[in-house]
């Protein structure tokens, strides 16, 4: 079975109730990296993204934003407990396996960036809940496991829980098997927003071929990502060899962006403010959009 919530999802309106159980809670504030003060330094493609939405908002607005955005998590929260308790009076989760992750987080002002589409800790690491049946040590209880994985590796870590023969075809590897990653390749868009990421179990390269930029975080040592290492000596090997990683991954067109085992990227567009014509921060009521006018026999 396979259940999926819109929210927490843009537009941010809660039910009142939900919202009002965070009305005396402190809100934390969204942080900023020290990388993140200096626009000269920051990479264009998220430069770019900082001067669009939410560039505009006021520190009661974005409380206001973090505050509704915890709500509507809690609201999901309840509507999974009515799942969980439905399973437990049907007497079926002893031999019920139930995965719960995202597809992806939210910015929420953080490093003044705000949706999802960055290889940043805030949108890139999804929650991952995983209660075996019962008896299964393979996954076992009061456990965290911090080895690098992603959502292909959701089918196969199911597979293998439930006695089913994973495919050779299948790309992604059961989170419950023996075998960890070395490393963990992403991407994301293409062209001047494109992003790229490769991730080893302690440190995080993520380059923009828009400038050619990079950015390099010690995870262990700075899980909120604060301090850009990438130009530092001391991190230079370590660099080095995360884009001796990288560059391998690099495929549909992707590879015009090396030459001779360096990175040489795309040139940056200048930075522009247009109007947004297509008013992107508003929605209607309709998910998935409904057909164009020329489409619809309704």
């Amino acid at each position: 079975w396979y259940l999926s919530y819109c929210h927490p999802h843009p537009p941010l309106a809660p039910l009142q109730a939900y919202l009002d159980i965070y009305r005396d809670i402190e809100i934390d504030e969204p942080f900023v990296g020290d990388w993140a003060q200096d626009e000269a330094t920051i990479p264009p493609a998220v430069l770019e993204a900082m001067h669009g939405i939410g560039s505009d908002l006021n520190p009661l607005q974005i409380r206001a934003a973090r505050r509704a955005f915890y709500a509507l998590c809690t609201h999901i929260d309840h509507q999974l407990r009515v799942v969980i308790g439905a399973l437990r009076e049907e007497g079926l989760l002893d031999d019920t396996i139930l995965l719960f992750t995202a597809d992806h987080g939210d910015m929420l002002g953080t490093h003044r960036l705000w949706q999802k589409r960055w290889f940043f800790e805030n949108s890139a690491r999804v929650p991952m809940l995983l209660i075996g049946t019962a008896g299964d040590e393979r996954v076992g209880h009061h456990r965290r496991d911090d080895r690098l994985v992603g959502l292909q590796d959701v089918m196969p870590t199911l597979l293998d829980l439930a006695g089913i023969e994973i495919p050779e075809s299948v790309e992604g590897t059961s989170m419950v098997g023996a075998r960890e990653r070395d490393y963990f390749f992403g991407e994301i868009s293409n062209g001047q927003r494109a992003t790229r990421m490769m991730r080893d179990p302690r440190y995080k390269l993520i380059y923009y071929p828009a400038g050619n930029v990079t950015q390099l975080f010690d995870m262990q040592e700075d899980p909120r990502e604060l301090h850009d290492l990438s130009q530092t000596p001391e991190h230079r090997e370590i660099k080095e060899r995360l884009i001796a990683q990288l560059i391998p991954e690099l495929h549909d067109g992707d590879e015009a962006w090396a030459e001779g085992g360096k990175l040489v990227g795309i040139p940056a567009r200048p930075l522009t403010v247009s109007p947004n014509r297509g008013l992107s921060g508003q929605r209607g009521t309709h998910w998935p959009l409904p057909p164009s006018t020329g489409d619809f026999k309704g």
